[in-house]
């Protein structure tokens, strides 16, 4: 039941206002246009029950899977109200409006989370590391310089940093930190020029004699658990297995839930990381073999960050400043997916940190996951990157889809004003639709298992 509120009830409320506002965009320019709208639907057949106003009739249906609209003649020009008699420019306006809404709504979303109060990391982001021959060292970035400043934007949080600088792959741009004066001990600022890179190569690290993971850890910068993952120490907890660990005082017990590492496990027992990795028949946590080369994953820059003084506070934008951030984060999210797309072509990770693609029901386990993590306030967040995603699919040139048939417009176009055979363009969207639902199936296959084994979405 669990599940069921906190994924399956939110991911199908996300699903069905996006789907109804793309939809709203086909309805709104059609009507605009003179265009004989028979159906405007909630959900798919079977009907629960419709209605019917003036010339279009309304209706709910069982399968909260989205929505639709049926318009006259999609593909027949034979009556003058018809989608197809209208003018090429008209068709495409009345296909495209779907996306644009998508956008819109995007923007109403994200607008509408940043007027809402949230806990927010704050905190400035502290350099702990620079790596050797990356961007960073070649523009003089130093340990300990604070950053202020990515491409004239504020950098508040350790998040704030990471976002900015995947947002610039690729781009040189400038970045503002403060740093201590060796002369005279006061603070200064510079100003360096970076640019982020779409592939950045292993940094390698050779292990000495006696040295372990925490040693490691501090004279490269990188975190415990990255030097761990680099040496590829066991560290994964079996779910649902019952710990039993002796602190020395007392037993305690404890049984793994998903999400857990020995990290936090550790943290929350309040014993070292060995003993949970004992209790767990995992190897020896902190031990590494002397000559052992680490590849290390450097980010695009080749700094480590770490936070200066980290902290949360309660954070609300006004309307109009809200609108503005909500309308530029939109923009950003384009951004962001582009060099997704460009970063794997390079053999990077991508913008967005290598996430899987899924399909719906990876979609509904990452609802879940964002709401257990991070509260219900976030899921407006989720849907404005989802109507984001909905929206640049739809416009693609892909069969079956509103950017498929606006295709066939522009080729009428280009060719003045003859068209592809009804029966011929059915029968493309007919095979990408097929495809579309092979797809689909096989992106489910995949999700399933990673449910089954207990993995998360986003680790």
């Amino acid at each position: 039941m669990s599940a069921v509120l906190s994924s399956v009830l939110p991911f199908l409320a996300i699903l069905v206002l996006l789907v109804v506002v793309h939809e709203l965009g086909h309805f709104i320019t059609a009507k605009l246009a003179g265009i004989r709208v028979l159906e405007f639907g909630i959900g798919y057949p079977p009907r629960l029950f419709a209605f019917r106003r003036g010339e279009t009739e309304y209706s709910v249906n069982i399968l909260p899977l989205g929505g639709f609209v049926r318009l006259l003649g999609e593909e027949d020009p034979t009556d003058p109200r018809s989608l197809a008699a209208q003018p090429a420019r008209t068709r495409l306006v009345v296909m495209g409006a779907g996306s644009f809404m998508n956008f819109v709504l995007a923007v109403v979303l994200f607008s509408v989370a940043l007027m809402i109060p949230r806990e927010m990391p704050v905190g400035r982001a502290l350099i702990s590391q620079v790596v050797p021959d990356s961007p960073a060292a070649k523009a003089g970035l130093q340990p300990g310089d604070v950053l202020l400043e990515i491409d004239g934007r504020e950098i508040e949080s350790v998040a704030d940093a990471s976002y900015n600088i995947r947002l610039h792959l690729g781009e040189t741009v400038d970045v503002v930190v403060r740093r201590t004066d060796a002369l005279s001990g006061e603070a200064v600022e510079k100003t360096v020029q970076v640019r982020p890179r779409w592939a950045p190569p292993p940094y390698e690290y050779v292990v000495q004699a006696g040295e372990d993971v925490e040693q490691v850890s501090r004279v490269t910068g990188f975190a415990p658990a990255a030097v761990r993952q680099a040496a590829d120490i066991d560290s994964e907890l079996r779910l649902g297995k019952r710990l039993t660990i002796d602190d020395g005082v007392e037993l305690q017990e404890y049984v793994v839930k998903e999400g857990d590492t020995v990290e936090s496990v550790a943290r929350t027992l309040r014993v070292s990381e060995n003993e949970v990795a004992k209790a767990a028949g995992l190897p020896d946590q902190n031990a590494l073999a002397s000559g052992t080369t680490l590849r290390l994953a450097q980010g695009p820059t080749g700094i480590v960050i770490a936070s200066q003084y980290p902290f949360t506070e309660a954070r609300s934008l006004g309307p109009l400043t809200a609108m503005q951030r909500g309308l530029r984060q939109t923009f950003d999210s384009l951004k962001m997916a582009r060099n997704q797309v460009i970063s794997w072509f390079k053999g990077g990770s991508g913008a967005m940190g290598g996430a899987p693609v899924s399909g719906p029901i990876g979609i509904a386990q990452a609802t879940g996951e964002v709401v257990r993590e991070a509260g219900w306030k976030s899921l407006m967040d989720l849907a404005a990157l989802l109507s984001i995603n909905l929206a640049v699919l739809n416009i693609l040139p892909l069969p079956m889809l509103d950017g498929g048939r606006m295709a066939f417009v522009l080729i009428e176009i280009a060719r003045r004003g003859r068209r592809i055979a009804p029966a011929k363009e059915a029968l493309v969207h007919f095979v990408g639709m097929v495809a579309l639902l092979i797809l689909v199936v096989v992106l489910s296959y995949f999700d399933v298992a990673r449910i089954v084994r207990g993995d998360s979405l986003f680790r």
